[in-house]
C-alpha cells in the first residue's frame, strides 16, 4: 500500500511571493539584530556597574 497512491499532493509553495516574503524576513530580522546590540550593551553596562569590564 503507497499513501501517496490516496493521498492528493497540494503544492503549498507556488502561490507563495517569495520577494515578498524575504522582504519580510529581512526586515524581522535587521530589527532583531538591532534588539541584540541594545541587549549587548545593556549586559556589558550591567557587568561594568558591578565592576566586571567585558
Amino acid at each position: 500500500m503507497v499513501p501517496s497512491k490516496y493521498i492528493a499532493f497540494v503544492n503549498r509553495d507556488e502561490n507563495i511571493d517569495y520577494d515578498t516574503q524575504m522582504q519580510s524576513l529581512q526586515t524581522e530580522l535587521k530589527e532583531l539584530f538591532q534588539q541584540e546590540e541594545a541587549l549587548k550593551q545593556e549586559v556589558a553596562n550591567v557587568f561594568k556597574s558591578l565592576g566586571y569590564e567585558l
